[in-house]
């Protein structure tokens, strides 16, 4: 694996890729993990896409999943800690050839509670989340784009979720804003893979 800043990360794309997609994954996975998903996302596409998918700095007790913070129980003063360690990361991204407007943010789970707090703190093309959740002290300062997922039967992190991040985001104040809810448990629908394609033509 490459690394930047405080992360190490897969990376799949071309010297020539003129977009970037940047892949959070859930607590207890690792960087492949998202990986078929983005290849799902990219395969076809009008645009040059760079496929990053960061694997998260620590380790779950007693085994190698990795965690963006611990979460068993929360611990949501690490958890502020590791947004800013990733807002250092994208931000060193943002300094290469492919600017944050011209990238994606997705994240699952875990990941998507990283996406929605960092990426709605820094100018980004898109962020997604996927059956992600919002942390305690979740502040917005940017109006990017926002693409939710959720299954209705998930167990884990219930839709309710995502319902609270979209009405904390508000429709009136970016269009853009949407969450598609399927019948499914904690994953990410085949279905939404169109989704995120549509959007990323029409935004980019």
């Amino acid at each position: 694996m490459k690394s930047l800043m405080h992360h190490e990360y897969v990376s799949i794309g071309s010297q020539n890729s003129s977009h970037r997609i940047i892949l959070l994954h859930g607590w207890g996975a690792d960087a492949d993990d998202l990986l078929p998903v983005g290849k799902s996302i990219i395969h076809n596409s009008c645009f040059d896409f760079e496929l990053i998918s960061l694997a998260a700095p620590s380790f779950r007790p007693n085994d190698m999943g990795r965690q963006w913070y611990s979460l068993f129980p929360p611990d949501w003063n690490e958890a502020e800690i590791a947004v800013a360690k990733l807002l250092d990361t994208l931000n060193a991204f943002n300094k290469t050839k492919i600017s944050l407007k011209k990238t994606v943010l997705l994240g699952f789970s875990q990941g998507g509670a990283m996406a929605i707090d960092a990426g709605l703190s820094l100018d980004l093309g898109l962020v997604i989340s996927c059956s992600g959740y919002s942390h305690p002290n979740w502040d917005p300062t940017k109006n990017n784009p926002v693409l939710l997922s959720h299954g209705l039967q998930d167990d884990v992190v219930p839709v309710n979720a995502s319902r609270e991040i979209l009405k904390r985001l508000g429709n009136e104040a970016n269009v853009n804003n949407e969450l598609h809810e399927y019948n499914c448990s904690h994953t990410i629908h085949p279905d939404f893979i169109d989704v995120i394609r549509l959007k990323i033509k029409e935004l980019f």
